[in-house]
Formats: C-alpha cells, structure tokens, sequence
C-alpha cells in the first residue's frame, strides 16, 4: 500500500460531504484516511458513490461502462500525471480535470456529488486549486491566530483569546482546518460568518482524546474509554466563581498512576460576557476547544465528552427525543467526523445515575467531584444544584440554599429526569420533600429504574473503532434498558416541564 495523496483525499472529501459515502478504490492507495468519514469497499456495485482509479488500472475499461450505465450513479475520479493521456483515455464521457502537486485527476460528477460543496465548483466551471488551503476554509484567516512560546492567541471581535499549550506544540505544524472548528464552536453563536459552506479535510490520528473535567460524568467516560486516550483538562484563567483546587487534585492522582492530563488554561469562556451572558461555554462542544486545538499535536482521532443520557436523548431531562435524528447532533457530528475527530459520548445512554455508579465501582470514586465551587480539596460547596444531587445519590445530607430552591422551583426542571430521581430517594429516606417540588408529588412513584441501565442506540453513535471497547466496558457494569426511552409517558414528561394538562 502506498500513502494515499493528500489531494486525492480532499477531493473525495470535497464530494462527499456532509455524506458518509462508500469510496471503492481501485489504486495501490491505503485508504485509511477514510476511517472516519466514509465506508470503502473494493469493488463496485450499484450502491457505490465515488470510484478512485489509476489511469493505467486493468480494470478502468469495466469501470468506464459501468458508468455509462443507467444502473450506476457514482462519481468517477481517474488519476494521472500526465493530462494529455488522460484526456485520450476518458474522452467520451463529461469531465473536469483537477490539477494538484501529486498528479491531475478527471472528475465526472455522479448524480449525488453535483450537489457537493466541491461538485458545485466544479459545475460552474471555476478554476480549483485543490492544494489551496483557501478552498474549502473560505472564511478562515491565518492571521488572526499566533504563538509566542506556549501561548497560542486568536483575535476575536470580542478579544483576544488565548490557550496556554505545551511548549512543544506547534500552531505551523496544526491543520487550518482545527483552528477554523476551535472558532466556529466559540463563535458561531453571534457570527453569520461561520455558518458559510465549508468542507473540513484533515485526516484522523490514532488515538482518542477526552474533555476531562474531573466530574462524575466524564469520570465515567473515561472509565467506558481505551486505555491510551488521552486526557485534556481546561481550567478557566479569569477570575470567576469556579475552583479548580478538587480538579486538581484529581489530575495528580492520576498522573501518579499513570495517566497524565494535560491542563490547558483558557480565557474562552470569557465571549459570553460580550454578548450580555455569563462566562462558560458558547456552544456545547466548545468544552473540547482545547481538544480540537491539539489534536494533531495529540495525534487524535476521536473527540471525547461526558455528555449524558439527561442532555442527550432527554433534552433539559424533561424532552424526550431521538438524539441521533436531532439537527444538533447532524450538524456538528459530520464536521467532526470530516474533521478526523468524530465524537465520542460513550456515557450519552447513560444517566447521572448509572454515570455515578459506574464512578463509584472505579479507583476513582474518593476523587472524582462535580462541584465546582469548593476551594478545599476533598469537600464541596454542599450548597449548589450539583452537590443537591449527588449527594442524594450517594446517600449523603443534603441541606437547602436559595440557588438548590431556585432550581427545584423552575419547570422545565433542571436535569429533569435526574433530579425527580433524586426526591424519589428523598421520600424513601423519610426526608420532607420540599414545597418547591410539591406539585411533582403525583409523579414520584413513577418507575425510574431503568436509569440503573443504559440506552442501547447510543451506542451506534460511537466512533466504529472504538464502538467494541465501550460495549464491552459497560456490559461488565451494566445492562440495556427493557423501558423504551421514547415511549416514556407523556404524562412523565408533561410534569417535569411544569404545563397544564
């Protein structure tokens, strides 16, 4: 096998997406680049979308004919360095030539592919530069991005951004294709520009990385993870409400046994502000911000979080919905999957509860703290909305404050599913349930035992390399739900989101 040309694979790339096609290869080509985004297969059927073949291959005669054929509707790609011969050979049939560094290529469009981000080009007849970076990143300016030792800056409308790297990285050395997703999941929010077609062209690692936060949740994840993923920590350099001291002495433990986190500082969260907000986090991935800017210094492949079963298939934990057919998971899983870092959620079937067990079964159960809020290590704050809920899990005291009856006063309810789990312990501790939640009392007998279980179609969205390793993992823990998630009783959902009935 032979590397397969950096732009024979931006071509397909350019084809295909936002489509995970089948690619058959014809050439000498190891077309592992394709793990993440398309399905290759070796020889040619109806179903295929594009063919790649060397202009000299024995087989091109068969595949020139079967293009022609109104049974065949994919796209054909025949490679050669000299024009010339290409042009003698295909002729007969509609093409365009792409020139590149590595040779040319005779694209003839299939039905599908016309549509494509690079078919479109193609189509209006516009001249492609295939090595250009510009091509498929037309909004991204280099410009804006810079190093100064271990300090990478980006120039926002909103600020300079900044991440703390290690000094071995390399800001050169990082696909534009990285830097121009690490904006768009911080920016897209408020600028019209990152909604513009693009097509994301680096090629996958060979290792998974996870947003670490030292949470039960992402603990977890970890846990239901490979053993050679590696850990990213981002830690908030502004002065704000949250402490670090708990997620710090998490992460020395486990460089102790073994298994170093990288902890990059961010003042990220910071933009919100800019738009009448508090600080955190503009979109939900940007949580792996700093993992999508090292990835390939990390040589990653997969893109790991904690996100549970309760902001999955249960939006807000009171909504019920098939997750994988959500326009959410649709847009950002195809630009990661383009990207070479498709997202990995092995805890996205599993709830706060079942996540909180599979951490209490670990070494990590005495270090692992969803708190964020306490300066002393090994204690919480005891007085916010996550320490609420975990310590009803864990069979731990609990005691009001304004911020835990705030939360339990608002419908739709917080973590709905979570939290209505958490009084039915409550009540079957002899604890009062409080006045805030009183109007839920008709709901608290509702069988929640299938939350002790996991929600087996989540599992489908897990990265194919490592789908074997989080099923195996979390088979030893625990088993597929019986309840069917999206038959769950409306009236159910119909309280926790606190309407009329």
């Amino acid at each position: 096998m032979t590397t397969l040309p950096f732009s024979l694979f931006k071509t397909v790339q350019g084809l295909c997406f936002p489509r995970k096609a089948t690619i058959c290869s014809y050439g000498p080509w190891d077309t592992v680049d394709f793990s993440t985004t398309q399905a290759v297969e070796t020889e040619v059927s109806t179903q295929t979308d594009v063919v790649i073949i060397p202009l000299h291959h024995d087989s091109l005669k068969f595949i020139l004919e079967r293009f022609s054929h109104a049974d065949y509707n994919f796209t054909l790609i025949v490679s050669n360095y000299d024009t010339k011969e290409i042009m003698d050979t295909v002729d007969g049939i509609q093409y365009s030539i792409i020139s590149s560094r590595e040779g040319y290529y005779a694209v003839a469009l299939g039905r599908i592919a016309k549509d494509s981000y690079l078919g479109k080009l193609l189509v209006q007849g516009d001249e492609i530069d295939i090595d250009d970076d510009a091509l498929f990143l037309p909004g991204f300016d280099s410009s804006n991005w810079s190093q100064q030792e271990n300090i990478v800056s980006f120039n926002a409308p909103e600020g300079k951004i900044h991440f703390n790297v290690p000094l071995e990285f390399s800001l050169k050395r990082t696909s534009p294709d990285l830097l121009w997703l690490v904006e768009c999941v911080l920016l897209s929010p408020w600028h019209e520009k990152y909604a513009r077609p693009w097509v994301p062209t680096r090629r996958p690692g060979s290792k998974p990385g996870l947003s670490f936060s030292g949470g039960v949740d992402s603990t977890a994840a970890m846990q239901l993870m490979p053993e050679n993923t590696v850990l990213l920590y981002m830690e908030r350099d502004f002065e704000s409400l949250i402490r670090h001291e708990n997620a710090h002495h998490f992460i020395s433990e486990l460089t102790k046994s073994g298994h170093p986190v990288l902890n990059i500082r961010s003042n990220h969260e910071t933009i919100r502000t800019h738009h009448g907000k508090n600080p955190g986090f503009s979109t939900d991935y940007a949580c792996m911000a700093h993992v999508i800017l090292l990835a390939d210094y990390l040589d990653l492949d997969a893109a790991g979080t904690g996100m549970p079963l309760e902001n999955t298939y249960f939006f807000h934990g009171s909504t019920v919905r098939d997750f994988a057919e959500t326009r959410f998971w649709k847009h950002y899983s195809s630009f990661f999957d383009y990207i070479g870092l498709p997202i990995y959620q092995p805890v996205a079937g599993c709830s706060e509860i079942l996540n909180n067990e599979i951490v209490n079964n670990s070494p990590y159960a005495g270090f692992a703290s969803s708190c964020l809020r306490s300066p002393t290590v090994g204690k919480k704050c005891e007085i916010c909305w996550k320490c609420f809920r975990k310590n009803i899990f864990n069979g731990q005291t609990w005691s009001m404050s304004p911020e835990i009856s705030k939360f339990l006063s608002k419908r739709p309810l917080k973590q709905g599913l979570a939290t209505l789990y958490a009084l039915q312990m409550m009540k079957i501790s002899k604890d009062e349930i409080p006045p805030e939640a009183e109007d839920l009392t008709p709901i608290l007998d509702f069988d929640l035992s299938f939350l002790h279980d996991y929600w087996e179609p989540s599992l489908h969205l897990l990265p194919e390399k490592y789908r074997e390793i989080t099923i195996s993992k979390l088979n030893q823990i625990a088993s597929p739900m019986s309840t069917n998630l999206l038959d769950i009783d409306v009236n159910l959902l119909i309280a926790l989101r606190g309407e009329v009935q």
